[in-house]
């Protein structure tokens, strides 16, 4: 049974025999060679050129439509000294691809300067107002990087005065292009570029590739960062760049990077696609998420010492800024969304969200909650509402919001994310429009979650030499990913929760003589479901932990399946949104007032049953988990529970709106002081002031009920016109035969095991029904 709910796919193991004699000549394991075949690589050349070190598949640039033109009158602004403006953008590709051509320019030469737009002032893209200034300064050639392709009205307009503009970009191609001079994109519809995939700070450096004459090598560190970043495919000449460009890396010589690797303890020979992803490439972004990002161009170009480290003192405090912005926020949004706990689309707004960062927010919320998330910021005249959204499963964000248009003043996006703007007025009519759509195509938020597997290992074929002959796959990223690998048959020998939260999940694998450590991240909880020596099947990333000169294999977990039953620890009498979403989940549910607030909340994919009924369930097998709702009421159906139960995976909520330990069970002295009291007053009314006996008899009030109730069953007293009565035809009975008394210390007990106990103990008692 699999934690994180997921397919294991595991592609064919077996290894081609044409693979194996591959292996043969190049001196190289065939697994390997197995695993690039996989990826597109079928002849001996293919893979030597795939896995080199020293990449050589470069493409000409003049490949590129326009891009002869392009040069003609660069180099002729060049000759004449004429002022150029280069046009980026405000994302770390956009910085990057500036970088690389103002350096090119610089060194030609050029009379040339550059504008990054702010995001919260000039929106995305050219604009008129921008180029007019600078028309007004005497720019005549303006050449924009990663944008462009859909200005028409700005580039229009500054051809309309004079002066030429180049767009260069690699966004998606709009049915018209704009009248530029020149149009350079790697899918252009009249080019004859083999390669469409390059990012913008990619084709920047194919310009400069063909302004220079020759591979510029020493521009590759730059461009590799926007490549990395922008999450383009890692294939084909994005491979060679960011090849190329991570060597000259670890060993830069700008030292606007070298104060940056300083700050982020990043050392020579450590820097890689991962290390650009998650720690450079935010600390660039984060310029132009919270304000003005064309300090970020001079940390690439500039030789000054003192610009460096400014450049890089702001970077690191900007990211710290933008980390904890979107820490407060999502904590907020995540309050906002208890109460859209029942929708299937979240739509959160609310005034004071910095807009640059609600695409991060509106990520995590989705991986929380796993619903298409829309996380709005209210702007400060509460007109409108401006943000960003993400989604999951097979929903279309762009479809859904264009069903929802009429509601919208703008937006725009593709199938898992995209950009919205909202009247404030109009946020109820859309909420319950994108709320309409996804109830009318519920299948959309159907989807099972499935990891390829690239090959299946034995503990023993884990090993250094292993993991090392793997990097020659490196860079990974889109369209290369990261091989996957499952070991199977091995014991859980030890569990740790690590980080400053205990957060994070750390195990050793054994198997036979050989071990494994394991680390997963955000999954500290997982070590409370893992039973010591469990048999385990576990998948993951191979990688070396370098330690103090020791370097031993580690396994970065990616899920883990047991063979016994998977128990999760959700105790709580505070119902959270991921509580009820639970996808193919039967929700127990033994208390009639609970059923239909859960059933209306609940994912599409679950369903709501009483025990008895489960437990008759002929379709369990539909079902990949069990929620215990609330706590069990009889001992007995747990019991047959456990003998017919398919599911293996179960979380305990066990949520008890009124508590029989809480409330506590009446004493017999309480029973005696009652009875006593009606024994020497006759008339007691019962009406809605008999609870005021409960008060002068110092007894609370819902023990008083539960007195009077065995009372009423046993017949020890009636009621007579109006007033409570002894029942002088009653005999003297134990009051633990009565079923109310039998019921609440049944539930008392279970109360104890399911809300009570220690996790370890519940565990053992689902699995094993110790009495």
């Amino acid at each position: 049974m699999s934690f994180a709910n997921a397919k294991w796919d595991l592609v064919n193991n077996e290894i081609e025999e044409s693979s194996k004699e591959i292996a043969k000549a190049l001196g190289l394991s065939p697994l390997l060679i197995q695993i690039c075949r996989r990826r597109g690589y079928q002849t001996e050349e293919q893979i030597q050129e795939f896995l080199s070190s020293s990449p050589t598949l470069w493409h000409d640039p003049y490949l590129m439509y326009d891009m002869e033109k392009a040069i003609q009158r660069i180099q002729q602004a060049i000759e004449t000294d004429e002022s150029i403006l280069i046009f980026g953008d405000y994302d770390a590709d956009g910085i990057t691809s500036t970088a690389v051509l103002y350096e090119t320019l610089e060194m030609m030469g050029a009379q040339v300067e550059y504008y990054l737009p702010n995001r919260f002032i000039d929106g995305y893209g050219p604009n008129i107002r921008v180029f007019e200034e600078y028309l007004e300064k005497g720019v005549s050639l303006i050449i924009t990087v990663d944008c462009g392709i859909a200005a028409h009205e700005s580039v229009e307009w500054a051809m309309s005065q004079q002066c030429d503009v180049i767009v260069t970009d690699h966004h998606e191609i709009p049915p018209v292009l704009p009248k530029a001079y020149a149009v350079i994109h790697p899918r252009h519809p009249d080019g004859e570029y083999p390669f469409g995939d390059l990012s913008g700070a990619g084709v920047a450096f194919k310009l400069a590739h063909a302004l220079l004459g020759e591979l510029p090598v020493e521009l590759a560190e730059i461009a590799c960062i926007g490549t990395i970043a922008d999450l383009v495919s890692l294939t084909d000449e994005n491979r060679s760049l960011v090849k190329l460009g991570l060597q000259q890396l670890n060993q830069t010589e700008r030292i606007g990077l070298s104060y940056l690797f300083q700050e982020l303890q990043l050392t020579p020979g450590s820097i890689d696609e991962k290390t650009i992803g998650f720690q450079v490439g935010p600390c660039l972004n984060a310029l132009g998420r919270l304000g003005d990002a064309t300090p970020g161009v001079a940390l690439f170009t500039t030789f000054d010492d003192e610009v460096a480290q400014e450049v890089v003192t702001l970077m690191q405090q900007e990211n710290a800024k933008r980390k904890q912005i979107v820490d407060d926020i999502t904590k907020e949004a995540l309050e906002l969304a208890k109460a859209q706990i029942d929708h299937k689309v979240l739509v959160l707004a609310q005034s004071n969200w910095h807009e640059g960062v609600l695409g991060i927010v509106a990520s995590r919320i989705v991986e929380q909650l796993q619903k298409p998330t829309i996380v709005l910021g209210i702007q400060s005249d509460g007109l409108m509402a401006k943000g960003s959204a993400r989604s999951c499963a097979q929903f279309n964000l762009y479809d859904a919001l264009s069903y929802c248009q009429e509601s919208l003043a703008k937006f725009g996006g593709h199938h898992m994310a995209a950009g919205l703007s909202v009247e404030t007025v109009m946020l109820p009519g859309f909420m319950e429009a994108i709320e309409t759509y996804a109830k009318q195509h519920p299948e959309l938020l159907e989807d099972e979650k499935v990891i390829p597997i690239e090959e299946a290992l034995s503990l023993s074929q884990v090993n250094v030499e292993f993991i090392d002959s793997l990097q020659a796959l490196k860079p990974y990223g889109t369209n290369n990913a990261e091989p996957i690998f499952k070991i199977s048959n091995i014991l859980v020998g030890q569990k740790q929760k690590i980080g400053a939260q205990q957060q994070h999940l750390k195990l050793t694998l054994n198997s036979e003589q050989n071990q494994l450590q394991a680390l997963m991240f955000n999954k500290g909880e997982w070590a409370d479901s893992l039973n010591l020596q469990a048999e385990v099947e576990v998948i993951g990333t191979l990688e070396i932990n370098e330690w103090q000169q020791n370097r031993l294999p580690q396994l970065m977990l990616k899920d883990i399946a047991v063979k016994d039953a998977l128990i999760f620890d959700w105790r709580t009498n505070k119902i959270r949104p991921e509580h009820l979403s639970v996808k193919k989940a039967a929700y127990l549910v033994e208390r009639d007032a609970l059923k239909p607030l859960v059933s209306e909340r609940i994912d599409t994919t679950s369903k709501v049953f009483s025990m008895e009924e489960w437990i008759k369930e002929e379709k369990q097998e539909d079902f990949n988990s069990i929620v215990f709702f609330d706590c069990p009421q009889s001992k007995e159906v747990i019991q047959e529970f456990r003998k017919h139960s398919y599911t293996q995976k179960m979380y305990i909520i066990a949520y008890t709106p009124k508590s029989i330990m809480t409330m506590g069970i009446p004493t017999r002295e309480r029973f005696v002081a009652v009875y006593q009291y009606l024994k020497t007053h006759s008339n007691v009314p019962y009406n809605e002031k008999t609870g005021e006996l409960a008060t002068y008899l110092k007894i609370p009030l819902d023990q008083f009920k539960v007195i009077l109730k065995v009372f009423f069953e046993l017949k020890f007293v009636i009621i007579e016109n109006g007033c409570l009565r002894l029942n002088p035809e009653s005999t003297s009975m134990d009051l633990m035969q009565s079923t109310l008394m039998k019921q609440l210390q049944e539930e008392l007990w279970l109360e104890r095991v399911f809300i009570y106990s220690q996790f370890s103990e519940l565990t053992n008692w689902l699995t094993n029904m110790e009495e």
